[in-house]
């Protein structure tokens, strides 16, 4: 009986160890393609500025969800992040042409605390230029 027992646990633990294992690797610090724009995808919204672009092909990035705090009551929206530095709110998308873009990626507010900082409730719009 106790060789079973052994066995079962030793199982179960290989087990464990893959399972861990397996989930290691399926996460990363990179966006998923539903976290990403392309240059392609910007050019088929047919817009001129990058906040037009998005509002269209990815809407929900926009989106402000209310308030973020019971203390707090001012909406607030997406960060935008281009070459590292702070641009400002989802506003200032309006001054980027979508021709300048190569690449957009939302974050959520998770994965932007942990890329930019602290103080992202809403996530980051991060630009990458030409």
């Amino acid at each position: 009986m106790t060789i079973l027992r052994a066995l079962f646990l030793v199982t179960l633990a290989s087990t464990a160890v893959s399972a861990c294992a397996s989930a290691t690797k399926q996460t990363t610090s990179q966006p998923s393609s539903r976290n990403r724009l392309t240059r392609e995808q910007l050019a088929s919204a047919n817009t001129a500025n990058l906040y037009d672009a998005i509002s269209k092909v990815r809407p929900e990035w926009l989106s402000s969800r209310g308030p973020t705090s019971v203390t707090n009551s001012t909406p607030t929206s997406v960060d935008v992040f281009m070459s590292g530095s702070m641009l400002g709110k989802a506003e200032s998308l309006k001054e980027i042409g979508v021709i300048d873009v190569t690449e957009v990626r939302y974050w959520d507010a998770a994965s932007a605390s942990a890329r930019f900082g602290m103080g992202h409730p809403r996530g980051v719009i991060e630009v990458s230029r030409n």
